[in-house]
């Protein structure tokens, strides 16, 4: 079967490009660049947009700055009945060290926690967009609904929630930045209709303290599912953890059960795959997020689903039209990534270096596909870069002139991605020193969770 789809998605890229090509699409002198989303990854393409002395336009659907990294109050929809575009909750602290997630050139203070809160690395978001000087560029309350080619240039259309209504813009190039945690994924199971607890994703969960002393069940064991369990442990009459992950589980207190995957609901609780049951109030779906590209009309010639886009050359140019491009389409990177993608992306727009033709590009990323059958990895890796990020910035800086970011902070996402796992409870309390491109230093510090002097 993977063999097939494989196969499928190859004759259709194959086909669309037997079609139609669009070699040589220009862009004006006077060129209009218009942004999907001010999170960190369209943030960071303003900065450089605004350095390369483009005419640019940032849309942003909430009255926010920030994207995922600002905490808001609000479960399901925004003040202006808009999905929450934050999956912030109180308590977070980042799972990678802040090195591996600050702009090029804009660090942190250095005594700056390795592991900074939630609202730290906000404040530090805040301080970017006000040291280069971005609000001005940002139309706040502008939920992009359609983008689709109309021949020479894209047409934007978005709706306003400050006078509800819809407008048309024509955009010369595009960048899609609309961020990797906008849509839920939440699987069902039978009897969910007869529970009389609450259920919900962690996107809407918020607070350990709305669950103390309640009968609370965790799904899933991926960062936030870790993440959540360390904080509800403490609270909860009972946690209850439902993952397969294998790991040096940490001695929880006595209230913590671990559990198989979830067979079905009752009124009462769950029943699990093992046959056993437990009585739980809350249930709580870590069960991750996919990428939501609804907005992008079909004659972007684009093959786009939840876990995946293709065909894009170096994972952010469209091949069928080459001016539209996107940050954040990447999976198993630092967030260092995105701020690349964002300068690549820019340096396009503004002209500054040529891509290879139409055809080369679509060589190039079926060879990355042949490459990933090879290594029997499904369709919805295509856009996976994992243990080859070095390689991947350095083509970009090849290519691009892509700020190079140090080869060693692979080795350090590589350690603290094991590491979180053998020393859950413990691994942010050590910081990270660079000591030059390639050595790293690591040292005990624990320091309280609020030990962080930023203010915007």
């Amino acid at each position: 079967m993977a063999r097939y789809l494989w196969s499928c998605v190859t004759v259709l890229c194959l086909t669309n490009f037997a079609l139609e090509t669009t070699e040589g699409q220009s862009v004006p002198s006077n060129k209009h660049v218009c942004v999907v989303g001010a999170g960190y990854s369209g943030l960071a393409a303003a900065r450089y947009l605004q350095e390369y002395g483009l005419n640019f336009t940032v849309y942003e659907a909430s009255r926010y700055i920030g994207g995922t990294w600002r905490f808001d109050p609000h479960v399901g929809t925004d003040e202006d009945g808009l999905p929450m575009f934050t999956s912030m909750y109180k308590k977070l602290r980042t799972n990678t060290p802040r090195q591996t997630m600050e702009y090029a050139g804009f660090k942190f203070p250095e005594d700056t926690p390795s592991y900074p809160t939630g609202s730290c690395f906000y404040s530090y978001i805040m301080n970017f967009v006000k040291y280069f000087n971005l609000m001005k560029y940002i139309q706040l309350r502008s939920l992009v609904t359609r983008i689709k080619w109309a021949g020479d240039h894209w047409k934007l259309i978005y709706n306003s929630s400050v006078d509800k209504n819809s407008y048309t813009v024509a955009c010369d190039f595009v960048i899609i930045a609309n961020g990797q945690y906008s849509k839920p994924i939440r699987p069902t199971y039978e009897g969910e209709d007869l529970f009389k607890g609450t259920i919900r994703h962690s996107r809407d969960y918020k607070d350990p303290e709305a669950f103390r002393d309640r009968r609370v069940l965790v799904v899933g064991a991926g960062p936030s599912g870790l993440d959540l369990a360390t904080h509800l442990v403490n609270v909860t009459k009972k946690l209850v953890h439902s993952h397969h992950l294998v790991y040096n589980q940490p001695n929880f207190p006595s209230n913590y059960l671990k559990k198989p995957d979830i067979d079905s609901f009752t009124s009462e609780g769950v029943v699990f795959q093992d046959g056993s049951i437990e009585d739980v109030d809350d249930v709580i779906f870590c069960t991750g997020y996919e990428f939501d590209h609804s907005f992008i009309d079909e004659s972007a010639g684009l093959t786009i689903a939840g876990k995946f886009v293709l065909p894009l050359y170096q994972h952010i140019v469209n091949i069928r039209h080459p001016t539209m491009t996107f940050i954040g389409v990447v999976k198993k990177v630092i967030t260092r990534v995105m701020d690349a993608q964002a300068q690549y992306a820019a340096a396009l727009a503004a002209g500054l270096f040529e891509l290879p033709s139409q055809n080369v590009m679509l060589k190039i990323w079926l060879e990355h596909v042949r490459n990933l059958r090879s290594k029997n990895l499904r369709i919805i890796d295509v856009n996976l870069v994992g243990n080859e990020m070095n390689g991947y910035f350095a083509n970009l800086t090849t290519e691009a002139g892509v700020v190079r970011p140090a080869p060693v902070l692979q080795d350090m996402r590589d350690f603290n991605a094991q590491n979180r796992l053998d020393d859950l409870l413990n691994y942010r309390d050590y910081d990270y020193e660079l000591l030059d491109d390639f050595h790293y230093e690591r040292r005990y510090n624990p320091r309280p969770e609020d030990s962080c002097d930023m203010d915007y």
